[in-house]
C-alpha cells in the first residue's frame, strides 16, 4: 500500500494522447499464414481479440478480428452465439484456409503514430483492432483492450 508521502501517478490525457503506439501495442499476437485452417486460427484466438496472416517475412497479407469471424457465421435460429465456445460449436467449414476469410486490405497503423490518433482511428471507423506495421512488416497490435490495459496502470 502507498504510503501518503507517494504520489500516484496522475492521468494526464493530453500527454497520453501523444504517447507513441510503439509503447502501447501488443508485441505478442497471433501469426498465421494465408493457408492455416480456421480451426488452428480458433484454437490461437483463445485469449486473443485478433489474427495476423504474413509471408515468411513478416509482410502483412491479412487480418481476422474476432468480430470478423462473427459476423461470417449466421447462429442457429434457437440460441444466441456467446464467446468462444459457441464458435467452436457453431455448423462451419473449420478446415478452410484463413485466407479466404481474412481482411486483405486492413487499416493500419505506425508504431510512431500516437494513441490519439489510434483513438481517434477507433472512433472514425469502428473498427476496434489493428495491426501495427512498420517498414511493411507486422510488428504488433493495436485494440481498444490495448488502451484499457494502459488506463488501468494509471488508475492505480
Amino acid at each position: 500500500m502507498a504510503s501518503e508521502n507517494e504520489e500516484k501517478p496522475k492521468l494526464n490525457i493530453v500527454k497520453l494522447s501523444k504517447m507513441p503506439l510503439k509503447l502501447v501495442m501488443d508485441e505478442k499476437f497471433l501469426r498465421l499464414s494465408p493457408d492455416d485452417r480456421i480451426e488452428d486460427l480458433i484454437k490461437g484466438l483463445e485469449h486473443r481479440t485478433c489474427a495476423v496472416v504474413t509471408d515468411e517475412a513478416g509482410k502483412l497479407l491479412g487480418f481476422i478480428s474476432v468480430d470478423e469471424i462473427i459476423n461470417l457465421i449466421v447462429p442457429p435460429m434457437d440460441y444466441v452465439l456467446v464467446g468462444m465456445d459457441a464458435l467452436k460449436e457453431a455448423h462451419f467449414d473449420w478446415d478452410r484456409p484463413v485466407k479466404e476469410i481474412m481482411n486483405p486490405r486492413p487499416i493500419t497503423l505506425s508504431p510512431r503514430d500516437t494513441l490519439g490518433y489510434a483513438l481517434g482511428m477507433i472512433l472514425e471507423t469502428g473498427v476496434r483492432q489493428f495491426p501495427v506495421v512498420e517498414n511493411k512488416k507486422v510488428v504488433g497490435t493495436f485494440s481498444a483492450q490495448s488502451v484499457i490495459r494502459l488506463l488501468r496502470v494509471f488508475a492505480r
